[in-house]
């Protein structure tokens, strides 16, 4: 188990890169673009998607060698970006995202985005680290071309009230996070864990989709233009 994380080691920070990086200094206030493409929508959202995706993928098995049947290949090209921007709409909608999500971190505080995805009011969450009792980093380590890699899964920011606020790596930048927290020599402790089975169905219900429409719409295509 580690129990130090050193800003040099290659198994936290493998390809990491922070826009300035070289420069920061004890003064910086480092800001984290955070991307919300996994942001989970409603069941019935979801399953809605999931029907209109698959039923037009296959809509032109009910056309047989007609012009129609290849006019919808074609119209199922261009499906997947309309459905990547709708989603990401609704997504939006759903958390009461305006404008770019970003976290900050400095020597002071820690400021995130706040929203359903952490059980709190839509705005920004500052946390001051006089505030800040430990941050626990959770991670599972990996044998990656014969050295060990070590992929952050969450951390639990425990304030002195006793409240744990929980950030998982499916919403949040960890290992950008966590580099800047200990640049900035935050009280952190390590445990291993596993990577969380809860986050499977939001990964299916994102990623079959779009597997399903780009698997049949190949073959269609393969089939009436080459």
């Amino acid at each position: 188990m580690a129990k130090t994380i050193a800003l040099d080691d290659k198994s936290w920070f493998y390809n990491l890169h922070i826009k300035g990086m070289r420069n920061f200094s004890a003064q910086s206030d480092v800001s984290l673009y955070v991307a919300n493409l996994w942001y989970p929508l409603s069941l019935g959202i979801s399953l809605l998607l999931l029907i209109l995706m698959v039923g037009l993928a296959v809509l032109p098995l009910n056309f047989p060698n007609t012009e129609l049947a290849r006019a919808l290949v074609l119209i199922n090209i261009g499906l997947l970006p309309v459905y990547l921007i709708g989603r990401y709409w609704l997504v939006r909608r759903r958390y009461g995202i305006t404008g770019t999500l970003r976290c900050y971190v400095s020597q002071q505080r820690i400021a995130i985005p706040a929203n359903a995805i952490i059980n709190k009011p839509v705005g920004t969450l500052k946390l001051q680290r006089a505030d800040i009792e430990c941050i626990t980093v959770k991670y599972k380590s990996q044998l990656h071309r014969l050295h060990v890699r070590n992929h952050i899964t969450a951390c639990d920011i425990k304030l002195k009230s006793g409240e744990v606020i929980t950030l998982n790596a499916m919403y949040f930048p960890l290992k950008h996070i966590v580099y800047m927290l200990c640049f900035f020599d935050y009280p952190i402790t390590t445990k291993h864990s596993n990577w969380s089975w809860a986050f499977l169905p939001n990964i299916i219900a994102i990623s079959f989709p779009v597997l399903a429409n780009v698997v049949v719409t190949g073959m269609l295509f393969e089939y009436y233009f080459l």
